[in-house]
């Protein structure tokens, strides 16, 4: 599959992916739809690309203006994809990438008391339905003071919808839509 960033300094470039089942790349026309969502706050922003696969959606936020990216994943391949990209974009000095759980990186992340202005959830479909991980990782980014003040988190699931709205709100984060694209759901959150 031909995975290119889709705007903004990088537009048209074309990203690595890794080979295989472990990682299925976000839809271009849901990548589009995120960052016509944040098109006014995107710029200087912290980005969280969690289960990040090639790394398509963290380095699209800095072709599109963020100020810093962060991945998060654990797969090798993917991992080696992360950072080839980011080498052949020449962006290190804008990039971290964890090579861990997605809870692990999260503790470490909340213990040095690093902030995000946009975070974006892509567990593998299958997964995120079985251990509900969306609702524990949103959970997670609330208890450890992980979002700034008015972030906006999106959270992405398989079609038909898993998740219930009551199971994504929590005491700080609300539920603003979800929006289908083709075997994809995407939620949007904003922290108040």
């Amino acid at each position: 599959m031909s995975l290119r960033i889709i705007g903004g300094t990088f537009r048209n470039r074309p990203l690595k992916t890794p080979k295989g089942p472990q990682t299925r790349p976000s839809l271009a026309v849901l990548r589009k739809a995120v960052f016509d969502i944040l098109q006014d706050e995107i710029v200087d922003t912290e980005f969280l690309d969690l289960f990040a696969g090639a790394g398509a959606m963290g380095l699209e936020a800095i072709s599109r203006g963020a100020k810093h990216a962060t991945f998060v994943d654990k797969d090798r391949y993917a991992l080696r994809c992360i950072d080839e990209n980011i080498k052949g974009f020449h962006v290190e000095d804008q990039c971290e990438l964890f090579a861990a759980d997605v809870f692990v990186a999260l503790e470490k992340l909340g213990k040095s008391g690093r902030k995000f202005d946009v975070a974006y959830i892509d567990p593998p479909y299958a997964a995120s339905a079985e251990k509900s991980l969306i609702p524990k990782i949103l959970s997670l980014l609330e208890s450890l003071d992980l979002l700034k003040d008015h972030a906006i988190v999106f959270a992405e699931e398989g079609a038909p919808p898993q998740l219930k709205p009551e199971q994504m709100s929590g005491s700080n984060l609300r539920l603003v839509n979800s929006r289908q694209f083709s075997q994809s759901v995407l939620h949007q959150l904003r922290k108040s």
